[in-house]
């Protein structure tokens, strides 16, 4: 995990952080996530609230450009973490909660933007069937829990832009198959999330937004080592702060174009102009445990020596490099 220390020398005084690139979490260790396929965002990521109830961004499911939602099938993707069209359990989605929504187009596309949307699927997944058991997850929806600055949090979902990544000719990207985790900090938005901010105020003001940004609403997170950031594929994915659910990454259409910035605005699930709806549903949250941030933090993690970085077997890997080349000329 990311540590912060001060430290003295020559009678000044200095913050040092240790970052490390988004690793690969113990099997198991985040049952609460899951994944489906969307009409207008490609891959979003979704979080169980109860073995039934999964939110998700609101831009998932709607067009914040047009005065439609998608009617079609969602099938999500539960009890595994690595994506494959064989690894799984799909689970039909049988009723979508959203919050009310305006006839005006401007109104309706921030509503959609800044959001939540909650999905309830058909059935409960027996624990037997399941290659990871599902287990909900705690959210903070009131608000309890306030977040300082500089303080740790992670982020789960299949896509980190790291240094050294490329996006391809026509928004085209690669997302990972073995789910991945980052450690994020808190930091002020006026200095790391104020192209962000502008470039979704922009958004909205071309779908015809004249109303009032809440800038309340959100707060900016980044890496300490200004080397990674969750990206294209991770619109739902859940900022997790002292155990709990507390914020959503959303706002699309700044993230999109700011891929390669390092931070990223995350909507609050506490929000005021989301208060009175996630109090409405607050009914489905079933969480079935407390979790324990400082226990959950170290089973997150996998020998970071080991194979916890990697998609193949290392042992495997180094037999066939054995007599052909040195890892050095890899």
């Amino acid at each position: 995990m990311n540590e912060w220390k001060i430290i003295v020398q020559i009678g000044l005084y200095a913050t040092v952080s240790f970052g490390r690139e988004p690793f690969k979490p113990r099997d198991g260790s985040v049952p609460f996530l899951v994944y489906f396929p969307s009409r207008y965002r490609g891959l979003c990521v979704g979080t169980l609230l109860s073995r039934t109830v999964v939110i998700t961004a609101c831009v998932c499911i709607a067009d914040p450009s047009v005065h439609e939602h998608d009617t079609r099938p969602i099938n999500v993707v539960t009890g595994a973490t690595y994506r494959h069209p064989r690894r799984g359990i799909r689970v039909q989605v049988t009723k979508i909660i959203i919050p009310k929504l305006s006839n005006s187009t401007g109104e309706r596309a921030y509503t959609i933007q800044k959001s939540p949307a909650i999905l309830i699927l058909a059935k409960r997944v027996p624990d037997v069937l399941a290659e990871i058991p599902l287990r909900p997850i705690d959210i903070d929806y009131k608000g309890d829990e306030v977040l300082a600055l500089h303080e740790e949090c992670l982020m789960p979902g299949w896509h980190f832009f790291y240094k050294g990544d490329k996006i391809y000719p026509v928004h085209k990207f690669l997302l990972q198959r073995n789910i991945r985790v980052q450690y994020l900090i808190i930091v002020k938005k006026s200095l790391w999330c104020n192209t962000i901010t502008m470039k979704f105020q922009k958004a909205m003001t071309n779908l015809g937004f004249v109303g009032y940004f809440d800038k309340a609403s959100s707060i900016c997170v980044k890496d300490p080592d200004r080397e990674a950031q969750p990206c294209h594929g991770m619109y739902g994915a859940p900022l997790i702060c002292r155990g709990k659910a507390v914020a959503m990454l959303l706002a699309p259409d700044a993230q999109w174009s700011n891929c390669t910035g390092g931070t990223n605005l995350v909507q609050l699930f506490s929000s005021s102009h989301i208060r009175n709806f996630m109090a409405c549903v607050s009914g489905l949250f079933e969480p079935e445990f407390k979790l324990s941030w400082e226990i959950f933090k170290k089973s997150i993690e996998n020998d970071l020596s080991g194979n916890g970085h990697f998609d193949y077997l290392p042992d495997v890997y180094d037999r066939m490099l054995d007599v052909m080349s040195s890892s050095e000329e890899v």
